[in-house]
């Protein structure tokens, strides 16, 4: 069996090593992004997938556009019988999805039709949705809208932060995606449409999506903050510095706050949000400055009254 696994992202790196550890047994090639430009030093370096398949002693393509000619050429010199998508950034062209012998097949980290496009794990967690999973399906036209072959369920933890959440739907995917395939050859499988009522959307992020409106609920702003983690990250500004939050958790407490407004109790950095809400902040990093614990930052925290944070010129200093 040939099969050929098109991946970049850090969550492809379990299905890649699990597919890998069958070899000899299949042949196995790997297409990735090309290197791109990382780092304050804006150095070139690998995809995570390509880096990891390098690890593995595998020969990594690395083409422009997955879609074009010369692209086309190489997979079918290889001839796979399975494509395998995982975490890859870029859409597949009908052509392409046609050039294996017996199925194109996506993992996607929601419970499809839930959250399709390319930010299911971040919503998941901003709506605070108590379940997803990982579905394995057929690579249609539409991104992340073809049938539906395996599903596995999941719950999301309290406290769970997006790269935990992903590091976990990886490991759960990976034997999906080999599971898949064998049951594909056994003739076990009968892929099905998604339900359309359903259906619901997961769209990309910009950098000032991450900007922090005290005015939303203590849970609200605490699911959008471990949802928006490492990107692009949450953030406010403090006598006119900009603030990321890293970190932090709904309480209960017997005072009552403006949004925004910052209360010091004992070692405890206490922000007011909307609805009477409080929210302690665990986390934190001020520009310039290493991510920082509440209690570090409190320590060279001169408090003033009426201090907040959401205002970006410091007025009052």
């Amino acid at each position: 069996m040939k099969i050929l696994l098109i991946a970049s992202g850090e969550f492809a790196i379990p299905t890649l090593e699990l597919v890998a550890g069958h070899r000899p047994t299949i042949d196995l090639k790997i297409f990735s992004q090309p290197n791109q430009a990382k780092g304050r030093g804006r150095k070139n370096a690998p995809t995570p997938a390509k880096e990891a398949a390098l690890n593995l002693g595998l020969d990594v393509e690395t083409p422009k556009d997955i879609n074009a000619p010369e692209s086309h050429r190489l997979i079918e010199e290889f001839a796979p019988d399975y494509l395998i998508l995982v975490d890859y950034g870029a859409k597949l062209s009908p052509a392409t999805i046609a050039l294996p012998k017996k199925a194109a097949i996506n993992l996607h980290p929601s419970l499809l039709p839930a959250y399709r496009g390319p930010a299911p794990m971040p919503w998941a967690l901003i709506n605070g949705e108590p379940m997803t999973g990982v579905t394995t399906q057929l690579i249609g036209e539409k991104i992340d809208c073809g049938n539906i072959l395996l599903q596995e369920p999941s719950f999301i933890f309290d406290h769970e932060t997006l790269p935990q959440l992903s590091r976990r739907l990886a490991l759960l995917g990976a034997p999906l995606v080999w599971r898949t395939i064998s049951e594909w050859e056994a003739g076990k499988l009968e892929p099905h449409a998604q339900d359309e009522r359903l259906a619901s959307l997961a769209p990309k992020f910009k950098k000032e999506d991450g900007l922090i409106n005290w005015q939303a609920p203590a849970e609200s702003l605490f699911n959008r903050i471990r949802g928006l983690n490492p990107w692009p990250g949450t953030y406010t500004f403090h006598r006119g510095k900009r603030v990321k939050i890293i970190e932090s958790r709904p309480v209960q407490a017997s005072h009552i706050l403006a949004p925004g407004a910052i209360l010091v109790d004992n070692d405890k950095l206490l922000v007011g949000c909307g609805q009477a809400g409080i929210l302690s902040i665990e986390r934190l990093q001020i520009a310039g400055k290493p991510v920082r614990s509440a209690s570090e930052f409190l320590r060279g925290y001169k408090a003033r009254e009426n201090d907040f944070f959401g205002i970006k010129t410091d007025e009052r200093a």
